[in-house]
Formats: structure tokens, sequence, C-alpha cells
């Protein structure tokens, strides 16, 4: 009996006890789509997301130069920006690549250049909704395309195993009018993000720094020694006036941007997030396509969203009400750089 009567007690201290412990409470955060103006005016947020920021798998976004948004996953889909409806813009014979999740788009931008799992480059057009596979690749995977400065070429590299018998990334170019297409030859047998000038008649690319030479190879110097990668990813640019680069370096816990400034032959270091995740390899960065201007993100927490006017070396943070973000995971600034749309994790109610 005594037993049971201390079983009995036991239990009962046991739920008053429990009764008494209270659960942590954990931050609650919603992930959203917002929008805010270069000089701080303006934040709105447009549409709140899933976790993974679109069911059907967004892993980038960029702004049409009509100011639509483009969502880039498995597919291409287009939106207005007022109401965020997603249409699918590409085939179902496509399925694009995610490592880098690269759009590439024509200087007046009436057309899309993307990468798909079948190892080609393909091209839309987006005032007619029509694409043409522009290569006939089966064994290289193809991929990481960018259009030249004034439209006619498209340069892009390759995966695979090949001559000599270890890991290479050739790069290639491509002309859009006549589909003649070539290797750009390189000493290295890694090279990556080949940025075609037409104007000046020079490919730009990276490997320990970055190179430009002619499409035959020829006429190759180095334009940066610090910084380079050697992997292909979509922050690698080149401004519309061709006076700045801006490139990945980092140190052994830090990662920047690099602006190098091609007339002066210098070169900046940002301080930004890398978003190292299993899908995508990129430095939250971006520069504008028609201006001089980079939306960044630093890292920390939270996560602060920042403008740079290169022409001025002014840096701004971008603080509005009701702009409490923690985390930032994707940028896309409108060709102006007059405003720009990344998603968020916000805290929530």
């Amino acid at each position: 009996m005594k037993r049971y009567l201390y079983l009995a007690l036991l239990a009962g201290m046991l739920f008053v006890m429990n009764s008494c412990i209270t659960e942590p409470e954990y931050p609650h955060y919603e992930p959203w789509l917002c929008s805010i103006n270069a000089d701080g005016t303006g934040f709105r947020k447009i549409k709140k997301v899933d976790g993974y920021y679109g069911t059907t798998g967004f892993w980038d976004i960029y702004m049409t130069k009509d100011n639509r948004i483009i969502f880039y996953g498995e597919r291409l889909w287009i939106s207005e920006t007022d109401t965020i409806r997603p249409v699918c813009i590409t085939d179902n014979i496509y399925t694009l690549q995610n490592n880098p999740a690269r759009l590439s788009q024509s200087p007046d931008g009436s057309k899309l250049y993307f990468a798909s799992r079948d190892k080609n480059i393909h091209e839309l057009n987006l005032n007619t909704m029509t694409s043409r596979q522009l290569t006939s690749e089966s064994v290289r995977t193809l991929r990481n395309p960018i259009v030249s400065d004034l439209g006619n070429y498209v340069t892009y590299s390759s995966k695979g195993y090949g001559e000599p018998s270890k890991f290479t990334e050739y790069m290639y170019w491509l002309n859009l009018n006549t589909g003649e297409s070539d290797i750009i030859p390189s000493p290295d047998s890694i090279a990556v993000n080949p940025t075609y000038s037409e104007i000046e008649d020079y490919v730009y690319y990276e490997k320990a720094g970055v190179f430009r030479s002619r499409l035959d190879g020829s006429d190759r110097n180095t334009v940066d020694d610090q910084g380079g990668s050697s992997r292909p990813y979509s922050m690698f640019s080149i401004s519309m006036d061709r006076r700045y680069i801006t490139h990945n370096t980092n140190t052994i816990t830090d990662y920047y941007i690099r602006v190098y400034d091609i007339i002066s032959e210098t070169g900046t270091n940002i301080l930004v997030k890398n978003a190292n995740y299993s899908y995508v390899y990129e430095y939250l960065g971006v520069m504008c396509k028609q201006a001089n201007i980079i939306y960044y993100v630093s890292p920390g927490y939270p996560e602060e969203l920042w403008v740079r006017d290169l022409d001025t070396g002014e840096s701004r943070k971008l603080v509005a009400k009701g702009m409490n973000i923690v985390e930032c995971y994707m940028l896309a600034p409108t060709w102006d750089g007059s405003r720009v749309y990344f998603y968020a994790n916000i805290p929530g109610r």
C-alpha cells in the first residue's frame, strides 16, 4: 500500500513540476519576397513564400529590362511585380542547371540565355516565347552562358573530364548570327566566367585573378592579379561602360566582392555574405546591368542590405520602417539600379 501511495505522490510532484516549466519561445521567421528603392524609401513586403522560396524550387531571381521579375528554378517563370503570379516560360523539355544558376540577358532585354541539364545552352525569345537550342553537346556539361556587350556572341564553359586526364573547365565562344563556335585557348586547364566584349575584342575570364585575351587565345595579359576563382558563378560581371569588373575573393574565413577599376587599375574588396547552399555557391552581391551600382548583403546576424555607388565609392545601408530582416537569400536589382528585389526572413507575429 505504501508503495502505491509513494508512486501516486511521485506522479503528482512530477505533474506539478512539469506544469511550472514553460517551453522556451523561439523567434518565428517568415520568408518574404521584398523590395526597396536605392534611397531607402518604398520598402514593400510583396509576397510571403514557403521555406524553400517557392515550391517549384526558385534558386535565383532576375529583373528584366521592363521591370518584370524572373524566377530561376528547374524552369523559368516570369511575373509582374505588383501581383506575383509566376507563369512558366520554358518548355517542359528543359530542366535548368542549378550550379551556377545563371540567366544571361541580351542588351535589349529581348532574349534570355541559360544552361539546361541536357548539357546544352539555350536561347529564349521573350517577345515570341520561342526557344532554340544553341549547342549540341552530349559528353561535357556546357554551363554558365554570358552574352556579349553587343549581343552577337555568347560565351560559356564546360565541366567534365578530358585531356589531360584530370578535371578541366574549358571556355567557348559562339556567334549567335552564324552559329560558328570554337574553344577559347588558355594555358590553364581550369578557366571560368568568360565574358566577351565585342567593342574591345577581348574576352575576360578568371583563374587565379582576372585575365583577358582575344577569342583565339592570343594577346593574353593579366587584368587583376588578386582574387579569382576556379568555379563558375553568376556574380562575375563587367559594367556597361566596361570600367568595373566584379568578381570574388576570399581569405580563410571571410568572403569579399572584389571591384576592380580597369581605368585606375585599383581594386576594392567589399565584405559580403556567402550564400553557400547545397544547390548554389554564390557571394551575395549583384552589379546592376545599366548602372555602376552594387547591391550586397553584409554578413552577421541580423544581416544588412547595402547599396554602393562604384563611381563615388559611397556605401549606404538600406533601412526602412518595417524592414526588420534577419537573413537575405537572393538579390535582383532593376537594370537602372533604382530598386532591388530580394528574398529575406522577417520576424513574424
